[in-house]
């Protein structure tokens, strides 16, 4: 199983309603997607966002990011936020949010 983390940093207060807009047609496709189990938190100041999901494989990731709407927002992504962060693990399920953000330079 994979766990793909991500950290995505608003550019300002004023694209949260962007971002929720992408955000929520995101975990809608998710529930119909091959993703397993996924969770989502933001910072305190609600500039940072975390999105944690969980896959069995890299071709069914790659099928869910490269398609719909998460394809459509990476693409607009440069409107909202200036900072997108990255990465993916081998486990068997989501990890704690303490421990994911330890994956990222600066949590």
């Amino acid at each position: 199983m994979i766990v793909s983390i991500t950290k995505i940093e608003l550019n300002s207060y004023s694209k949260i309603i962007a971002f929720f807009k992408f955000n929520m047609q995101i975990i809608e496709e998710l529930k119909r997607s091959k993703c397993k189990k996924h969770k989502v938190t933001g910072n305190w100041n609600l500039k940072v966002w975390y999105t944690m999901t969980l896959w069995e494989n890299e071709n069914d990731i790659n099928d869910f990011y490269r398609n719909g709407t998460h394809r459509e927002a990476m693409q607009q992504s440069g409107k909202f936020s200036s900072k997108i962060e990255s990465y993916r693990i081998q486990k068997e399920d989501l990890i704690n949010w303490k421990e994911a953000k330890k994956g990222f330079i600066n949590p």
